[in-house]
């Protein structure tokens, strides 16, 4: 079964069920409908008594570019449940989800990856936590699971340089993900999904809550630390002017960076 609900296209081939952000027209980024598509959709790939395991990927050059210029020029606080439902929607899905991260992530977009069960990136994309690029700090729990995932360290200096990182060099950084050749991400990340679905699927399930329930509350108290400053730096004349200026120039550079070669 096969079907494309807007943003967001579903495969069910239990044990696995793939879920694919497929938005070429608007760049793979974080718009109003792939915020309600993408939860959705995990929703309805997971309810199907067949599936066991879901495959989140996006487009090969891109996974997922991150916040539109009208997210982030929106109030802070007004945006922030929308964009948190969405980053946090393969870790809110009642089953396991392999990231299969074979395109550039950027921003939102990479913390959508990161909060999956599993990630598999690329050697050659790129991957970038580039909110003070733009003068805000992070929000949607960033600040944690950025080093949670990656390391104390690496996802640190990522969080304040907001460069692009090439998959590579977070491999020899010591990322703790999976990091293979571009081509075989799809591969890596199916062959790692089959064989968590050796499990039944109640014992998936119930593994799932009592690993991501304290996890969850470490990313909702990180959230609540985040949004006061998230909030007002979005607010600040320097923030607004860097948007303005930077925004389609940084995810040009980055999508350059991001693609296949």
């Amino acid at each position: 079964m096969t079907r494309a609900p807007g943003p967001v296209a579903i495969r069910l081939e239990a044990p696995l069920a793939h879920v694919t952000l497929d938005d070429a027209a608007h760049g793979n980024r974080i718009t109003p409908a792939a915020r309600t598509a993408l939860p959705a959709a995990l929703a309805e790939a997971a309810a199907d008594p067949g599936t066991r395991v879901i495959v989140l990927s996006g487009l090969p050059d891109v996974f997922c570019a991150g916040g539109t210029r009208e997210d982030l020029t929106a109030d802070g606080a007004a945006r922030t449940p929308h964009g948190w439902d969405f980053v946090r929607a393969a870790a809110d899905c009642p089953l396991p989800v392999v990231a299969a991260v074979q395109g550039h992530a950027i921003g939102g977009g990479l913390l959508l990856a990161l909060y999956a069960d599993a990630v598999v990136l690329s050697d050659r994309s790129s991957y970038s936590a580039n909110f003070l690029t733009y003068g805000f700090t992070p929000c949607l729990g960033a600040t944690h699971v950025l080093p949670t995932v990656l390391g104390q360290a690496l996802g640190t200096e990522m969080l304040y340089t907001g460069r692009p990182y090439r998959g590579r060099e977070l491999a020899a950084r010591g990322a703790a993900v999976n990091i293979v050749a571009h081509d075989k991400v799809p591969a890596r990340a199916a062959a790692l999904a089959r064989r968590i679905a050796q499990a039944p699927r109640t014992t998936l399930q119930l593994l799932k809550q009592e690993l991501t329930a304290p996890e969850r509350d470490l990313a909702l108290a990180a959230l609540e630390r985040e949004l006061p400053h998230h909030t007002a730096t979005l607010d600040d004349p320097e923030t607004r002017r860097r948007i303005g200026a930077l925004y389609p120039l940084t995810h040009s550079r980055q999508s350059e960076a991001g693609s296949p070669r």
